[in-house]
């Protein structure tokens, strides 16, 4: 799927660089999170904080997209082991609609699937506020010169998908 390269030139990352920049330099991973206080967004984070260096040697760049101001995102990649990482602050969840991501319902949110990781969750709380619309749900896409080549939409948000399968697409 072809972009809108004009929609991404108005994007800015936390350190100024403008997404279509970034996005035809380099193979770029945008995570969409859901909120800071979900258990599963946090789970992520350690997961990317784990496969950092195989996604470098791959090439990738990360960059978050997220519902809190940037401080905050600061502060949480930064416990994560992720600092330095760019970061784009979508408190009125414009880009996460524009990626077609949806608010999730009951099921998605709090269904079986849901109850049953959080039980088997070993990533301990950090804060719990959620800093962010609790309903949003997440995704990851993966953009090689400004186009998306793979992705992975969340029906649960407890689903956890493969990062590195993703990115070798």
């Amino acid at each position: 799927m072809k972009l809108d390269l004009e929609v991404l030139e108005v994007v800015f990352t936390n350190k100024g660089n403008d997404l279509r920049t970034i996005a035809e330099q380099k193979n770029v991973m945008l995570i969409f999170l859901r909120h800071f206080g979900c258990a599963f967004c946090r789970e992520a984070l350690a997961d990317f904080a784990l496969i950092k260096n195989d996604l470098d040697i791959r090439k990738v760049k990360l960059v978050f997209i997220h519902m809190a101001d940037e401080q905050t995102a600061d502060e949480y990649l930064d416990a994560f082991g992720l600092k330095g990482e760019e970061h784009i602050s979508d408190p009125d969840m414009s880009l996460y609609e524009y990626f077609g991501l949806q608010k999730g319902g009951f099921r998605e949110l709090y269904g079986l699937k849901v109850w049953m990781r959080l039980v088997r969750q070993k990533n301990g709380s950090l804060i719990q506020a959620s800093l962010g619309n609790v309903k949003q749900m997440p995704g990851i896409f993966m953009l090689h010169k400004g186009e998306i080549v793979n992705s992975f939409i969340h029906k649960s948000a407890a689903d956890k998908p493969d990062y590195l399968d993703i990115a070798d697409c």
